[in-house]
């Protein structure tokens, strides 16, 4: 069930932005009546945690959107991988989509920066 929640409310999960992901979202999302997939969200330790679609919400952001469009993802989800990427994301002050802001980095940074760092911690959790 699609639900909305202010653009402040979920916790991101990541903390770079892929440029090439950035371009490719900005090439179809219109800002004027933007219509994107619901981005999801789990419940963890009380909260939303945004765990999909932080481009989207970041380019969402950038529009002026004041709420995001939701799914209560209900998948089983590596939760101690997810509470692991938000303490990474507290550290680093990303607190909520706005700070994003600043962490656009180019498709080889990406992948070093997180998706690996990711995958090292899916390793030891798993």
């Amino acid at each position: 069930m699609v639900e909305t929640l202010s653009i402040d409310e979920p916790q991101p999960s990541q903390l770079y932005l892929s440029r090439r992901k950035l371009d490719g979202v900005l090439s179809w999302f219109d800002p004027d009546e933007p219509d994107y997939d619901p981005l999801p969200v789990i419940e963890l330790d009380g909260e939303w945690v945004l765990i999909d679609g932080h481009t989207r919400a970041f380019v969402a952001s950038l529009a002026g959107a004041e709420e995001l469009r939701v799914v209560h993802d209900t998948d089983d989800h590596p939760r101690e991988v997810y509470r692991r990427c938000v303490g990474w994301c507290r550290e680093a002050g990303i607190t909520g989509v706005a700070g994003l802001h600043g962490q656009l980095v180019s498709e080889g940074a990406y992948q070093r920066l997180w998706v690996d760092r990711c995958q090292r911690v899916a390793r030891e959790e798993g």
